[in-house]
């Protein structure tokens, strides 16, 4: 069965980049361009894993994250934030929003993908 990432990031091209990596190993890909529309898409659909930026206009990754925690609903899904931000500070931020990971940009698309497998694996 095909494995399901919703990718969140406000860039496009980002979101575009991702979509054809993540595709190209055989993963079915939704976009979202904000956390709001994340929360929504996650609700209704239940991606196998959630890959997502910290920076972002409106609800931060952060934010976006803790309140996908927070929801017995969504609390199974995993989540990997994504900034260029890779200091202490910050990966501590992610762990206390309820990440299961954080990938630092510019991405190591390998390592991405094996944290991804790692995670779906679980799921």
């Amino acid at each position: 069965m095909t494995k399901t990432i919703l990718v969140v990031d406000d860039d496009y091209l980002s979101r575009e980049l991702l979509q054809a990596h993540l595709e190209n190993v055989g993963y079915h890909v939704r976009l979202a361009n904000n956390g709001e529309k994340a929360l929504a898409i996650a609700v209704t659909e239940q991606p196998d894993l959630i890959l997502m930026d910290v920076n972002m206009p409106g609800l931060t990754g952060y934010s976006t994250c803790a309140l996908l925690k927070e929801s017995p609903q969504t609390a199974p899904i995993p989540i990997l934030l994504m900034t260029a931000m890779d200091d202490d500070e910050n990966i501590r931020e992610a762990k206390r929003a309820g990440a299961d990971g954080f990938v630092a940009k510019p991405l190591d698309v390998h390592g991405m993908l094996i944290q991804i497998e790692a995670l779906t694996e679980r799921s």
